[in-house]
């Protein structure tokens, strides 16, 4: 099965697209799961399963650590930000979720390995984030990965809805297309990350509408 679990929505204050459209656009293009993983806010992914249908809405929150940034994949409640990675891990695993590590040694973007201990108890890192210009921080977490036998996790980490689905992880559920049967297949190590960069084109025309023309749809609340 084909999952995203990294995209943000409107309710992360820096995204533009709307959890309805992101399911359409998910589904256009052949996922048959995702996760909203909005900063510190639950409000995109809980809009988003919603709206059931077809597609698998994974629970999750990427919070903002004290030491660098966490996905509580499959967590359905805000965890306070600016906890200590220990304490955010602890707080993700009391909820059922796991603990993964987007873009972890990107310095600009709130990696987490860039400060804190790489042995802490995570359940995988992200070693393909769409979002890169050079790849070097996803060539580090396949190393660390490997090095630690985790879980990888490959992820759009989409800000707007073309770049839905760059990355990605294929999970073999073994026939539990389910929320848990996708957690299990992560935790289990039954997952491969693939994709490819988003385009820097693209990036840039977000910059424009985001940073100049302050363009930012309005959140249905």
């Amino acid at each position: 099965m084909k999952f995203d679990p990294h995209i943000h929505s409107v309710y992360s204050g820096d995204a533009r697209s709307d959890p309805l459209d992101i399911l359409i656009q998910a589904e256009k293009k052949g996922f048959g799961a995702i996760a909203i993983s909005d900063h510190n806010v639950i409000e995109g992914s809980r809009v988003a399963r919603s709206y059931g249908g077809n597609m698998i809405v994974v629970p999750s929150i990427e919070i903002s650590s004290a030491k660098g940034h966490i996905l509580g994949l499959g967590c359905d409640e805000i965890i306070p930000k600016g906890l200590s990675a220990v304490e955010t891990i602890d707080r993700i695993h009391d909820a059922g979720g796991l603990a993964i590590v987007p873009h972890p040694f990107s310095y600009y973007r709130h990696g987490l390995f860039c400060k804190v201990d790489k042995n802490l108890g995570v359940d995988g890192v992200e070693i393909k984030n769409a979002r890169y210009i050079f790849g070097y921080s996803n060539k580090q977490a396949k190393n660390l990965a490997e090095q630690r036998n985790l879980p990888t996790i490959g992820a759009s980490d989409s800000h707007f809805l073309d770049s839905i689905g760059d990355c990605y992880t294929e999970v073999n559920t073994r026939g539990d297309d389910s929320v848990d049967g996708i957690l299990k297949a992560i935790k289990h190590g039954r997952c491969k990350a693939f994709g490819h960069r988003t385009s820097n084109w693209l990036i840039a025309r977000e910059v424009l509408y985001k940073k100049v023309l302050h363009k930012y749809p309005k959140r249905n609340e």
